[in-house]
């Protein structure tokens, strides 16, 4: 598998991970009590997972570029 790939891999699953989201965000309007705070813990897991993959969606897209030294760290 080629950094290149992975890459793809990780932005496709920030896509899965957003559509996650989406189909979930309208039963905040829904939900009361601790099933409302039980869909905000993962609604908010999502978001984490999706913000990561697309960091390191990024770091892997530019990890060979000459001016992407931000994408190289751990930040």
């Amino acid at each position: 598998m080629t950094i290149e790939i992975l890459a793809k891999e990780y932005d496709h699953q920030y896509d899965v991970l957003n559509a996650k989201i989406e189909g979930l965000r309208p039963l905040l309007y829904v939900y009361t009590g601790e099933d409302l705070y039980l869909l905000r813990r993962r609604l908010k897991v999502y978001y984490d997972m999706a913000s990561e993959c697309k960091r390191i969606s990024a770091m892997l897209t530019h990890y060979y570029d000459e001016d992407g030294e931000e994408y190289h760290g751990l930040h």
